[in-house]
């Protein structure tokens, strides 16, 4: 090949770090696999067996910047030709062969879609995908995705795209080679990814705009009154909307009178069907510069033909997108369909789009029968004697309650911080000094049993500030169960109020998130070495300056790196699609798409399911502080182990929707849901119930005598009963009432037991185990340690269990990543779903 290399591209430091938040995942199969995921469509590139062309393939440039390499054809794959590079004396940069940036050769693209990736390679050397986008301003380097192993043999790469952002509109790639060494690529293809869609209950027709011309489908103009109003489509869409989603926005100028809105089409396919004396829920997003009136506007149709009805509420203007809620009245008798919108009464511009209409969910009814079908609660008669907001269990069976101030401005002030030791057989406590406001801390159990804490409240906010403005603390203790006492250690690197504390692998401590001294959001990610009891300066842990929220859901994962499920505290979720894999390594992030409604995930609940080897996580309801908008019931689930991982929806939690709902891994392998409130620290929702992953399904238990929302907290007990305690709503009360709940397996006939069993177990070692019953499996499940629904490091881990009998073998897996060191509980299961007792077992 004798072709002029293109002018090198290489990436500022700036656009390194930008390229680190670029969504991806990147898989490898050998040429015997199948493709990781099926993909839809047409190979959108042009000349993708590198056949046309003389010099070099038609529709392809060679690229790159550094050391030169040598450019020549290669037999293909499969017959034809291939392109080869190869560099000697690396010393800089990289090459690689990508498509030219050009309309007619790039693969074009659309806002809000995936494309599947694909590029058959042999290589000496590691390489890497690399991916440029095109906009109004030009081509721009949009990141090297992860490196993929050499290949002696033709290898598949195969990657998504992330969601394509708006305003690009073409993509290139390829692999690049940077290091000495040889690279042949063959077989390129660009394919839209279509996933199906999911069952819904969903009343709107085109919710989302997609279909359609200058109106969409199903969808009318309307309005009225002396004001100049235009219109058009726009690709500008919330971050999760569906695939192919459109806004429509009006833009009002010399209002005097009436109002601009789109509706649903007046025709009976089109306008929903409702049914009298029925309540709906509708929602829309928007955003909007009115200075007027923004209405929640409703009609209704009759015998008689159409007529307005009502405006449900007024609202604010705000430059984000915002899911706007509302439950219509009764359906008034006569009264067949309905059409709904939001109304512009002012000058400026509203956006809206992902119309819904549902009905809403009947209240849960718990299934007829007795507690083997339900369970049981019992609400203690001897009450807490603190706030307890931080639960954690100790390997004694013992419970650490923290309050520090309590959410109380006048204990803080008075330097009134309490925690104390609850053991629930005696149903005693304990006092424990507090040296400093844990309140808002983050927490995790150590390797070696003792609870690590970080941060917490520096500051109250002042009467004229927000309820959000707490000041953060650097500090950290750790407690030891031996002593009853908190230890002092060095401060953290920060100041961080609501972090999370995620275990890793090697029982170090990852830590992110929350607010810092200054009452502003934090970037800085700290790690604490649980060898040394010290946290490592700033410069020894690799950074990604991203701010994560207020208690992130942060879930490590089998291969090390760690999962955010999109499940925090306070407002709005993170950009992008609200989900994320992170490599902490490397500090890089990749979005996973699949989260709905990300902006209704404040105080949701997020779990493992099943077995932590299945790599499945859950995120349940959630709402919005912020907005305060009513909350949801959606349940999102996500296979981790699939190459190309994304969430899809799961059974929708029974009843009304729900934040702070407090989720538990139970022994049997099932998930507890109780709790929870349908707003902002008000309207409490007592229900229950029991998510069975065998069946992706939910069960619906007896409810918590007790309602419970924001400061409550969840803990599972050795016994295999579940401890529930707190309360704390709007009013700033606290309930004091502890409620104890028996799952069903409880009431199933005799327990299996554990006569006995090692009380220390290493990575990949067989252990004997004594047992009674007709035991099917073991299992290890890890102390609570949760705080505003945020436990991260709860999981139950499997141990393959072999022999007959009363003696069995159990073997530890060898993944400390799937089983990070410290205590565990073990049980084991017989075979009508009936776990033991647990026995405390140390992992290391």
């Amino acid at each position: 090949m004798d072709v002029k290399p293109l002018a090198g591209r290489r990436p500022s430091a700036f656009v390194a770090l930008v390229c680190a938040l670029i969504a991806s995942f990147f898989v490898v199969i050998s040429a015997a696999d199948s493709p990781a995921r099926a993909a839809a469509g047409d190979n959108l590139v042009v000349n993708p067996s590198l056949e046309q062309g003389t010099n070099d393939p038609s529709c392809f440039s060679r690229s790159g910047w550094g050391t030169e390499a040598a450019w020549t054809f290669q037999p293909g794959r499969a017959g034809g030709r291939s392109v080869s590079l190869s560099i000697q004396g690396y010393q800089a940069g990289d090459r690689k062969l990508l498509q030219a940036e050009n309309a007619q050769c790039a693969p074009k693209v659309t806002a809000g879609l995936t494309y599947d990736m694909q590029v058959w390679y042999k290589s000496s050397a590691p390489v890497s995908l690399t991916m440029f986008r095109h906009t109004a301003q030009g081509w721009s380097y949009w990141g090297n995705v992860e490196q993929v192993p050499a290949a002696t043999g033709w290898t598949l790469a195969q990657a998504p795209t992330p969601v394509i952002p708006e305003g690009t509109d073409q993509v290139i790639f390829g692999l690049s080679l940077s290091a000495n060494g040889s690279l042949t690529t063959d077989d390129y293809s660009f394919r839209q990814v279509i996933d199906p869609p999911p069952v819904t209950d969903e009343l709107i027709v085109n919710g989302s705009l997609a279909g359609g011309a200058n109106i969409p489908a199903c969808h009318q103009v309307a309005g009225w009154g002396q004001r100049q109003a235009s219109s058009l489509v726009s690709t500008d869409v919330p971050a999760n909307s569906p695939a192919g989603a459109r806004s429509f926005q009006f833009t009002i100028s010399g209002h005097v009178s009436g109002d601009a809105k789109l509706l649903q089409s007046e025709g009976a396919g089109c306008a929903p069907t409702v049914a009298a004396g029925q309540q709906y829920d509708l929602s829309v997003d928007y955003r909007t510069t009115a200075t007027g009136l923004t209405g929640f506007s409703v009609f209704t149709h009759t015998i008689n033909g159409w007529q307005y009805w009502t405006d449900l509420k007024a609202l604010p203007a705000v430059a984000n997108w915002t899911t706007a809620t509302a439950r219509t009245p009764l359906i008034p008798a006569g009264v067949d369909r309905i059409s709904f919108g939001l109304s512009i009464g002012g000058n400026g511009t509203l956006n809206t789009t992902n119309y819904s209409m549902k009905k809403p969910r009947a209240e849960v009814v718990p299934p007829a029968g007795g507690a083997e079908l339900e369970g049981s609660w019992d609400v203690l008669t001897t009450q807490l004697p603190i706030r307890a907001i931080h639960s954690t269990l100790l390997t004694d069976g013992r419970l650490l309650l923290i309050a520090g101030s309590g959410n109380d401005g006048a204990k803080f002030a008075a330097g009134q911080f309490r925690a104390v030791i609850w053991t629930p057989e005696a149903n005693a406590f304990k006092e424990i000094p507090v040296p400093y406001d844990m309140f808002c801390a983050g927490h995790v159990t150590l390797p070696d049993g003792k609870v690590l804490l970080a941060g917490g409240t520096e500051a109250f906010p002042a009467e004229d500030q927000g309820p959000n403005t707490f000041k953060g603390s650097d500090r950290s203790y750790y407690f030891d169960p031996a002593d009853d006492t908190f230890h002092q250690l060095a401060d953290m690197t920060g100041a961080h109020w609501y972090p999370s504390l995620t275990k890793l692998g090697n029982g170090d401590i990852w830590s992110a998130g929350g607010l810092n001294e200054n009452a502003e959001g934090t970037v800085l990610t700290e790690m604490f070495s649980s060898k040394t009891k010290s946290w490592l300066p700033q410069n020894q842990v690799p950074q990604t300056y991203s701010f994560w929220g207020t208690y992130p859901h942060m879930f490590l994962l089998d291969d090390g790196k760690m999962f955010y499920t999109g499940a925090h505290t306070f407002g709005n979720g993170l950009p992008g699609t609200g989900a994320s894999l992170y490599d902490w390594e490397t500090a890089k992030i990749w979005d996973i798409p699949g989260l709905r409604q990300k902006d209704m995930r404040d105080q949701a609940g997020s779990v493992f399911v099943g077995p932590a080897q299945d790599q499945k996580l859950m995120i349940v309801g959630g709402g919005n502080t912020d907005g305060n908008t009513p909350a949801i019931n959606l349940v999102d689930i996500i296979d981790l182990n699939r190459p190309v991982p994304a969430y899809v929806p799961g059974p929708d939690l029974p009843g009304a929707g729900k934040a702070y709902v407090n989720l538990v891994n139970l022994p049997d392998r099932t998930v507890l849901a109780a709790n929870g409130a349908k707003q902002n620290r008000a309207e409490n929702v007592q229900s229950a119930a029991i998510y069975k992953p065998g069946t992706n399904s939910w069960q619906s238990v007896a409810a918590d005598p007790v309602g419970r929302n924001y400061h409550s907290s969840s803990i599972l007990l050795p016994n295999g009963k579940v401890a529930v305690l707190g309360s704390n709503p709007a009013d700033n009360s606290f309930d004091l009432r502890i409620s104890v709940y028996s799952p069903p397996y409880l009431f199933k006939g005799t327990r299996p037991t554990v006569t006995s069993a090692p009380a220390q177990g290493t990575y990949g070692q067989n252990i004997a185990l004594g047992v009674t019953g007709t035991v099917a499996s073991a299992s290890l499940i890890a102390p609570m340690s949760a705080t505003h629904q945020t436990d991260t490091n709860a999981r139950l881990v499997d141990l393959p269990l072999m022999g007959s009998g009363n003696a069995r073998t159990a073997r530890i897996p060898v993944n400390p990543n799937l089983l990070p060191p410290g205590p565990y509980m073990l049980s084991v299961l017989d075979t009508n779903g009936v776990p033991s007792i647990a026995k405390w077992v140390w992992i290391s």
